[in-house]
């Protein structure tokens, strides 16, 4: 089970280091059953003492109201590390060392932002090079053969294209092509 001590001092730890801390499998469990048995110290001790003025119930109580405030500092300054790390591992890749430090929920959070950065810069990259807007209603595609201009839906004049030209069309317009096998889909 962790102690009052020891929580501030994994806290302590985890603000002045730039690495995330090992923190043990059952630091989760351990630090369940502390807060549980603070409360059930802390019931006991109203039962006994009724008292208003009752110093140990309040320092318990005390207690207890800072272990919580401290964990929620522990638990903000690692996400706030997950975070980055997941920001630094898109970049560059990730450590075994790196993930072993994480408890399940923090892996968990690890790769739900990992993802979500992949999938944002993916975007980014298609829109910076052109390749794809970030709308769905286009499709990519890459002509098969030689095509005249034609109008579209709206009008507006598309075309002409020749064989292996790519072009991001409307969707119907794609469909209609595609279902014609005059264009085929280029995936990113």
């Amino acid at each position: 089970m962790v102690t009052y001590p020891e929580i501030f001092e994994i806290l302590r730890k985890e603000k002045y280091s730039d690495k995330l801390q090992e923190l043990g499998k059952n630091f989760l469990d351990d630090v369940s059953l502390y807060l549980k048995e603070k409360r059930a110290l802390l019931e006991r001790e109203r039962e006994e003492r009724p008292s208003f003025f009752n110093e140990t119930l309040e320092r318990t109580k005390k207690q207890l109201d800072n272990a919580k405030i401290m964990l929620r500092d522990l638990f903000m300054l690692r996400e706030k590390k997950i975070v980055e790390i997941a920001l630094i591992a898109s970049k560059t890749g990730i450590s075994k060392t790196d993930m072993n430090s994480m408890l399940e929920n923090e892996k968990e959070l690890f790769e739900a932002v990992f993802e979500k950065i992949k999938k944002s810069e993916e975007k980014l990259i298609s829109i910076i090079e052109g390749i794809k807007r970030i709308d769905d209603e286009n499709i990519l595609v890459k002509f098969k053969a030689e095509i005249p201009k034609f109008v579209d839906l709206s009008g507006s004049e598309l075309g002409p294209f020749k064989e292996r030209d790519v072009a991001n069309l409307p969707k119907k317009i794609a469909e209609a092509l595609i279902k014609n096998k005059i264009v085929e889909v280029v995936e990113i």
